[in-house]
């Protein structure tokens, strides 16, 4: 068995993309760009919450125990997750963030590595709400079409909240547990 890492399709493709187009223009990336380029593949991938909407019966037992367990308060407005209700078919879709592997909210953040975190042991991507300034660069960045990042005032300041797969707590993420109709499951995405 070879000891050499495998590389997945889009890492190929984001590296041949950047030698390439590097060649193409006729000159050599600058220090900066190779420096970006390996914080990129430095960054530890993490697993993400799914959402399956045909299990999904509308319940919001996951946005009540998410701002249950990070709030101390039963709220949809304050939770990290979203379930949004097609009326006309009764289809029910999860709004949550996907955990990118080149996360842009992070690269957005003008407060990287503080405001705007990644888990060293997980790799959870998270905003940490003390340094946070709630410029809403991280939402503007996001790639979904809708940003799974919202805002609220804490003591008098605007701050950015996201999932951050209840980070810290040892069963996971609290909305996969408690969704009765196992609508929403945790998956690994490992290198």
């Amino acid at each position: 068995m070879s000891s050499q890492k495998r590389v997945t399709r889009r890492e190929f493709v984001k590296d041949f993309a950047v030698v390439t187009g590097g060649a193409a223009v006729g000159v050599g990336l600058s220090k900066e760009a190779l420096a970006e380029v390996q914080v990129i593949k430095e960054i530890p991938k993490c697993g993400v919450v799914v959402h399956d909407p045909n299990l999904c019966r509308g319940t919001k037992i996951c946005e009540v125990a998410c701002s249950a367990y990070h709030d101390g308060a039963c709220s949809s407005y304050l939770s990290r997750i979203h379930v949004e209700a097609n009326d006309l078919d009764l289809v029910f879709s999860g709004l949550v963030c996907s955990q990118c592997d080149s996360p842009s909210c992070y690269f957005a953040c003008p407060k990287k590595d503080q405001a705007l975190c990644i888990d060293k042991e997980t790799g959870a991507r998270y905003i940490n709400q003390d340094e946070c300034g709630g410029c809403g660069k991280c939402a503007e960045a996001c790639p979904l079409p809708e940003a799974p990042i919202w805002f609220k005032t804490v003591n008098g300041k605007e701050v950015a909240f996201k999932c951050d797969l209840c980070r810290g707590r040892m069963g996971g993420p609290m909305c996969v547990e408690l969704c009765p109709r196992k609508a929403l499951r945790f998956e690994e995405r490992r290198d």
